[in-house]
């Protein structure tokens, strides 16, 4: 399966804890979605993709993903985000079909736009102890598979950032 993040997950050592394994350099590359804009999901330190009719939005697009490498993707995005096919170009210009993780139209946004150097300064330190502790309950069976209900946030939403 190929996917695009847009969020945390661009960052390598985020994407490292939350699929549990280094992807081969191969298995990565940059891309844009076209169509969207990239902003705060409101009162959180992490983005969601809003629709936007002339915007795009550059991110990593990684490919070759088994099931369980997408369980646990699922598992750390949970009930905020359900997976969506959209068109990605590809660095060499090939638009290809990607799944991205987008938010239902219940959760709101924030106007302000979501950069990932940003959180990298102000929210990673802090989010990668908590995004170590839920990946290992997760691995453990603790929790509970994803199923696009909404329980309760895995990660402290107000206190940390993800995607």
């Amino acid at each position: 399966m190929r996917l695009f993040f847009f969020g945390t997950l661009m960052d390598p050592e985020v994407r490292e804890i939350v699929m549990g394994r280094a992807l081969p350099a191969d298995a990565i590359e940059t891309g844009v979605a076209q169509g969207f804009r990239r902003v705060f999901v409101a009162g959180r330190h992490y983005p969601m993709l809003l629709p936007h009719a002339s915007g795009w939005v550059e991110g990593t697009l990684v490919s070759g993903l088994d099931a369980e490498t997408v369980h646990r993707l699922q598992v750390y995005e949970g009930w905020e985000y359900a997976l969506h096919p959209i068109q990605v170009r590809t660095g060499s210009g090939q638009t290809v079909m990607a799944h991205v993780f987008l938010c239902p139209p219940h959760i709101e946004p924030d106007r302000r736009e979501w950069r990932l150097d940003q959180w990298q300064l102000r929210h990673k330190r802090p989010f990668l102890r908590k995004a170590r502790a839920l990946m290992e309950r997760a691995s453990r069976g603790s929790l509970p598979a994803a199923t696009g209900q909404r329980p309760r946030p895995a990660l402290a939403p107000r206190t940390i950032g993800k995607k």
